[in-house]
């Protein structure tokens, strides 16, 4: 069965099911976990997804914030891929369609909203890179990239002579801007674009801890009188305190989008955020799936 053929089938079957009430969660022991946090944390829960990745839900009356985190641990058997949903660059889908679509043939265990994309065409605007593929070619902007062995980096390539450098990914989605640095808020959450684009909205972002050897990927709820959303700033001291060397800021706003298999479902997969869209979760241009495989690269 094809990749599209697999999209259709899966896409009827997953469940959209935000968990404003987390009832599902059992409160964290310790608060301590976090680490130093830049707000007050009124509630902390977590969840042990699968082993290696656990998804966690902080809760401030300071933003008003709800935010999503998915911790992953690369050295347990977990990779993150790449999500299209298409053989070309062309098409918008659901995050959770796209990573329902993988599902039936690999462990998805969760995963995220990608890059920003061309509204016409749903063509993402940076480098997408699917297993090995290039679908789309880099724009000078910063790229969240997988290298053979898995390893996360955050780079900006270039075309030379035909030739990805600075190396050519196995996985790779695009972003703007760069959040964090060597362990440091970076000038451009105060430069990039428009002013409305650096205030507060809903957020995606994914940080690449202090090991290399764990992702963090982060969904902000907002556009809500409950849920205010960030800053790219704020979002930038966020993923800093949650153990952040390196981070990347990714689509936000009603495409803020972050999925995980549900352990209490028998890992069927549910949106763990409130998307902000009247019309509900909204078709992207790319995901960032993660996969449960233990011995594959």
């Amino acid at each position: 069965m094809s990749f599209i053929a697999r999209f259709r089938v899966a896409a009827a079957a997953v469940i959209v099911a935000a968990a404003p009430g987390c009832r599902s969660l059992a409160p964290s022991a310790s608060e301590s976990s976090l680490g130093v946090m830049p707000f007050p944390v009124d509630q902390v829960a977590t969840q042990t997804v699968a082993p290696g990745v656990t998804r966690r839900i902080l809760r401030s009356a300071k933003g008003p914030w709800t935010i999503n985190v998915l911790n992953v641990d690369l050295d347990r058997c977990n990779a993150a891929e790449a999500v299209k949903g298409a053989d070309s660059a062309i098409g918008r889908y659901k995050t959770s369609s796209l990573l329902a679509a993988l599902s039936t043939h690999e462990k998805i265990v969760g995963g995220v909203n990608g890059d920003f994309f061309n509204l016409k065409d749903g063509s993402p605007t940076n480098l997408l890179i699917v297993n090995g593929r290039m679908l789309t070619p880099p724009n000078r902007q910063p790229v969240l990239a997988f290298d053979s062995a898995g390893v996360p980096h955050i780079s900006t390539f270039v075309l030379r002579g035909g030739q990805l450098a600075p190396f050519y990914p196995r996985n790779a989605v695009g972003g703007r801007p760069v959040i964090v640095r060597d362990s440091a808020i970076d000038a451009a959450v105060d430069t990039t674009g428009q002013a409305g684009f650096r205030e507060r909205n809903p957020r995606t972002a994914a940080g690449i801890a202090r090991t290399g050897r764990r992702l963090i990927l982060v969904a902000v709820d907002g556009r809500e009188y409950q849920n205010a959303g960030m800053t790219l700033r704020e979002l930038g001291e966020l993923m800093l305190a949650l153990g952040a060397r390196d981070a990347i800021n990714l689509d936000g706003g009603g495409s803020t989008t972050l999925v995980y298999a549900d352990p209490d479902s028998a890992g069927r997969l549910r949106i763990g955020n409130h998307t902000s869209d009247k019309g509900g979760e909204r078709t992207v241009g790319d995901a960032l799936a993660i996969v449960h495989a233990c011995g594959r690269r």
